[in-house]
């Protein structure tokens, strides 16, 4: 029970962070981005050295420069993409991380109570497909809720494709960061945020969504 509640009080914190940045200004976010993201580059930075590569996927310093890219990505959108040539929309970002939150709160709810057939045991061993897919639902369900209920920051369109997509990318960034820790035979990257790791661990869905979040930018 007190690691759960280490777990939520950690939990809450970054989100606060991330969307108290956000909303606060351009400068706060960028801020808040870089310190994130570079703490989350030196942790994938160590597993990778301990892998020791020698061929294939670990040959090259992978895991850091997907860390390093999703940054420049996820800090494009709320200014339109890589040209970087519209007002700053926190909405736009906001939104983003929102879908990705509900999609990783939803599974795990999801997976604990219904959760039965595995989607990788290896890498993953705690994530199922009906956790999956609960997740995944849930973000399309509340992807159209905001648009007709809450704020319209997308066209409807690209709204309803960020709820099919986060699911599947977030799972993606998900089970990459996964594969990496497994190989340098760890289970956590770091130990900075109680109960849920490093924040490699933490940003592990959001790596995998930034260059699809841009993309919808820019299309």
């Amino acid at each position: 029970m007190n690691n759960f509640f280490t777990r939520l009080f950690a939990g809450i914190t970054y989100i606060s962070l991330i969307a108290g940045s956000i909303l606060y200004s351009e400068i706060t976010f960028i801020l808040i981005c870089l310190v994130f993201f570079s703490i989350a580059a030196y942790e994938s930075h160590q597993l990778w050295v301990k892998i020791k590569p020698k061929e294939g996927y670990f040959q090259y310093p992978i895991p850091q420069l997907s860390v390093i890219l999703s940054l420049i990505f996820l800090i494009s959108v709320p200014f339109g993409g890589l040209g970087f040539d519209e007002i700053y929309n926190p909405y736009s970002v906001l939104l983003i991380f929102i879908l990705i939150w509900i999609t990783d709160t939803m599974a795990y709810l999801f997976g604990v109570n219904c959760g039965k057939n595995k989607i990788h045991q290896k890498y993953s061993p705690n994530k199922t497909w009906e956790g999956f897919a609960g997740g995944f639902l849930c973000c399309i369900i509340f992807s159209v809720f905001s648009f007709n209920y809450i704020h319209e920051i997308y066209p409807l369109w690209k709204t309803v494709l960020l709820g099919v997509f986060i699911p599947i990318f977030g799972l993606i960034g998900d089970l990459a960061q996964s594969k990496v820790k497994r190989a340098a035979g760890s289970k956590d990257s770091g130990i900075l945020i109680p109960g849920h790791g490093g924040l490699y661990d933490r940003l592990d869905s959001t790596i995998g969504v930034a260059p699809f979040a841009m993309l919808i930018q820019i299309i």
